[in-house]
């Protein structure tokens, strides 16, 4: 999956960075001039407000791969002083900082999706997606939403995840090449195409065999989850620091992973299994976010899409010297 784009927003002039961001990439992927100038407004509008409400925040652009119909995806991340009305501040001629107070009735009409979640003093996220005309919503038993991004000043990300649907299961897995920059990248790339050309091999099988692939990288961490829904249960297997965590009504659970490094040691391989519950979130993310995140510090976000969830635990738990890339997904069966 491709790395999301990141401007920081702190000040009016970096508006104009992230709307010339967004053009390069809808002429990039094929968007015709008026969806173009749509996703130009929805990222002007999102960029303003982090300047005006939010305090200066980030933008972040992911692109959906469909080469029939592609989308994109926004996300504005703020720390400010939130909302206490999110409804209200939807509405046309509301505004709490004298403009016309048009900017989220904006993005509400031009985007085919758009959610908020706001906590007064803690900070406000925004999710948007603006679909290609000729996209339909893929008929799947879940969502998956992530947020991959480099660290500052580095121009590939050494993270990288990757989603496989067949059948009656779902995977899912994160690769983290050690360090960062152009080795770390080569290193996660190299796990991804075993697992793109084993989709059935055990999980256990699997990453042995990433472990021969990366032999000649400076090797990676690396996590797997799977979910069979007919039988109601979630798989996972992993080495290296990569946290996996299974969220459901009544709590969470931790998938263990093992000590090592893939490409160069580590020990034994070990695979848990644990029940897995209708609107049970999976969330699985690299060692650039931190693991002292509870969804319960947040009323109402584990109910929100799963893209929106990604982007307020980057936010919040990011750490600042790696790349950071967290994976969301929920399944309805």
């Amino acid at each position: 999956m491709k790395s999301s784009v990141r401007v920081a927003i702190t000040e009016e002039s970096q508006v104009g960075e992230a709307r010339r961001n967004v053009g390069e990439i809808t002429r990039r992927i094929g968007y015709s001039d008026s969806l173009g100038s749509d996703c130009a407004i929805v990222v002007t509008e999102m960029a303003r407000n982090l300047v005006r409400h939010g305090g200066g925040g980030e933008l972040l652009i992911r692109e959906l791969q469909d080469p029939h119909s592609p989308s994109l995806e926004f996300l504005a991340l703020d720390r400010g002083s939130g909302m206490r009305n999110v409804s209200e501040c939807m509405r046309d001629g509301f505004s709490t900082f004298g403009s016309s107070g048009t900017g989220l009735g904006a993005i509400g009409r031009l985007a085919d999706r758009l959610e908020i979640h706001s906590i007064v003093g803690k900070g406000t996220a925004v999710w948007a997606r603006v679909c290609h005309p000729g996209r339909k919503e893929d008929p799947m038993p879940f969502e998956v939403g992530a947020v991959n991004v480099a660290l500052e000043r580095e121009e590939v990300c050494g993270d990288a995840w990757e989603l496989d649907c067949s059948g009656e299961r779902f995977r899912l897995m994160i690769a983290d090449g050690l360090g960062h920059g152009p080795f770390a990248e080569e290193a996660a790339r190299e796990a991804i195409s075993v697992f793109r050309a084993y989709p059935g091999e055990p999980l256990a099988d699997m990453l042995g065999l990433m472990h021969q692939a990366l032999s000649k990288t400076r090797g990676a961490a690396v996590a797997i989850a799977e979910v069979l829904f007919q039988e109601g249960k979630v798989r996972g297997a992993g080495v290296g620091n990569i946290a996996t965590r299974v969220v459901h009504h009544t709590g969470s659970k931790n998938l263990v992973s093992d000590n090592g490094t893939l490409g160069a040691s580590f020990r034994r391989v070990l695979e848990f299994s644990y029940p897995w519950e209708k609107g049970t979130l999976l969330v699985m993310h690299s060692d650039g976010l931190g693991t002292q995140w509870n969804l319960d510090d947040y009323p109402g976000l584990s109910n929100r899409h799963p893209s929106l969830i990604a982007g307020v635990l980057y936010r919040d738990f990011k750490r600042t010297r790696d790349d950071s890339t967290v994976v969301v997904a929920r399944c309805d069966l």
